[in-house]
């Protein structure tokens, strides 16, 4: 872990004196590469403005709120 901290207008960079490792899966195992069907690889501002607004009316419309909640 490394923090940051501040004096006066000064950066100072630490690091954590402890090395910790984690074992993962494998390259075999598990598949790191980018899924480029993914929406998020094909978003558009128009398709983001599509997305945000059906979210929204799903809200409004459709979405179970608790009473207290409103």
């Amino acid at each position: 872990v490394s923090t940051v901290s501040t004096v006066s207008t000064k950066k100072r960079l630490t690091f954590n004196p402890v090395v910790k490792l984690h074992e993962t899966f494998s390259p075999t195992d598990y598949d790191r590469r980018c899924d480029t069907n993914s929406t998020c690889q094909k978003l558009t501002p128009a398709l983001a403005i599509k997305i945000k607004e059906e979210l929204n009316d799903y809200k409004l419309k459709d979405m179970y709120v608790h009473v207290e909640s409103r």
